[in-house]
């Protein structure tokens, strides 16, 4: 079953596929660290959610993966999530981790064609 969230396939290559989310390596790793806890440990039912707010700002919260999300996968486990109608609204976008001035933030930017 194909999703609306894309993830890389390689640790060097996000995924370009047409009309979905995609989220860069670097993205799909600062998620996944984000996720695990100070012994390196993490708990496999909850992900990093992405949702919409009210003026369309990008949201990201650590929830519980509910039955029906968009799912996006990186090294085994689930590290992303969006709830049907926010993964067809960011169809076509690119989550990736942006630094400046030493500080690291997530960011939304349309998706170049390959």
């Amino acid at each position: 079953m194909r999703s609306a969230i894309s993830t890389p396939e390689s640790a060097d290559q996000p995924s370009t596929a047409a009309g979905e989310l995609t989220v860069t390596p670097e993205a799909a790793l600062a998620l996944h660290t984000a996720l695990q806890d100070g012994n390196g440990s993490d708990d496999a039912g909850r992900a990093i959610r992405i949702s919409l707010d009210t003026s369309n700002r990008m949201r990201l919260s650590v929830s519980d993966v509910w039955e029906g999300d968009r799912k996006v996968v990186f090294d085994g486990r689930v590290i992303l999530v969006a709830e049907p109608e926010v993964a067809d609204a960011l169809a076509g976008r690119t989550l990736a981790v942006q630094t400046e001035g030493g500080r690291s933030s997530f960011t939304l930017r349309p998706t170049r064609d390959a």
